[in-house]
């Protein structure tokens, strides 16, 4: 058995037998993974590397017929211990790593998707107090962020029947925006039904929806887009309102455009009094 050394964060954690835990792990060099960490539970052998959040250099092993792997060392680079100091810090750290759960390729390399989440985990940690519309932008900018990680680059500054760009129009008149082409329409578009709204027309399902953004929220979405996540909240100036209409935007697009990401809210918004806007999965009455 070749051991394996990579950086991890953890994920989470669940306990198996009486003194042994799972931890499933977002590594920089081998995706999404699960390992059985012996003896872990009532000792002091890992310190807290293995705890949610925590950063460290891990060494494993593959075990060879087994879907788990074993790690056998952990040595911590950093906890986010600060994430722990605040409610709303800890469930929005939460809400990334289920996000991770989710979506991060298992087994396989994503340094881009490491460093979003580790540099994602660190603005957290950092944030000043007194801000809760930080915490919002932040969320969103994490969401912006791993749609360009999946492949998707949203159209943001130009409608896309007309062309027209986003810094001729009104201000303050919300804009039609198309979850299935990730993008907007002006209301000039939106009147003469173009392909897109058209196509809404015929389809059936919620990615066909028109949802109604102001200019400032897709300002934020650009720059979501554009700058560094350390960056992000410090620009961003639409309102908390504005940041609200955004996720289900994003939210959205995130169920359309990212494999894994199904319409099953993510449990940590109900800390941070932020509702899904997703309709639930049909039925199948088969």
């Amino acid at each position: 058995m070749e051991q394996k050394r990579d950086l991890a964060i953890v994920l989470r954690w669940v306990p198996f037998e009486e003194r042994h835990r799972v931890v499933t792990a977002l590594t920089e060099n081998h995706g999404r993974i699960s390992a059985l960490a012996r003896n872990s539970i009532q000792s002091r052998r890992f310190g807290g590397a293995l705890e949610p959040f925590a950063a460290a250099e891990w060494l494993f092993v593959e075990r060879q017929g087994a879907d788990l792997y074993r790690v056998d060392e952990a040595h911590i680079r950093r906890g986010y211990e600060g994430l722990r100091k605040r409610f709303e810090r800890l469930a929005l750290a939460s809400v990334f790593n289920e996000l991770m759960i989710r979506i991060a390729p298992e087994r396989e390399a994503c340094p881009d998707l490491f460093r979003l989440h580790s540099n994602a985990l660190a603005v957290l940690e950092e944030m000043p107090d007194g801000e809760p519309l930080s915490e919002l932008k932040l969320l969103n900018a994490y969401l912006a962020k791993v749609l360009q990680w999946a492949g998707n680059q949203p159209q943001v500054l130009a409608c896309l029947g007309c062309l027209k760009t986003l810094d001729t129009l009104d201000p303050y008149q919300p804009l039609n925006c198309v979850v299935s082409d990730a993008g907007w329409v002006c209301s000039d578009c939106r009147a003469i039904e173009t392909r897109h709204v058209r196509d809404r027309a015929a389809a059936q399902g919620f990615h066909q929806s028109l949802l109604r953004l102001t200019p400032a929220a897709l300002y934020d979405f650009h720059a979501s887009l554009t700058l560094p996540i350390r960056q992000v909240t410090a620009v961003t100036q639409a309102s908390h309102a504005e940041h609200e209409q955004l996720f289900g935007f994003l939210e959205a697009l995130m169920v359309y455009h990212v494999p894994g990401f199904d319409r099953t809210p993510l449990k940590g918004l109900r800390f941070l009094a932020l509702k899904s806007s997703l309709p639930p999965e049909p039925m199948n009455l088969r």
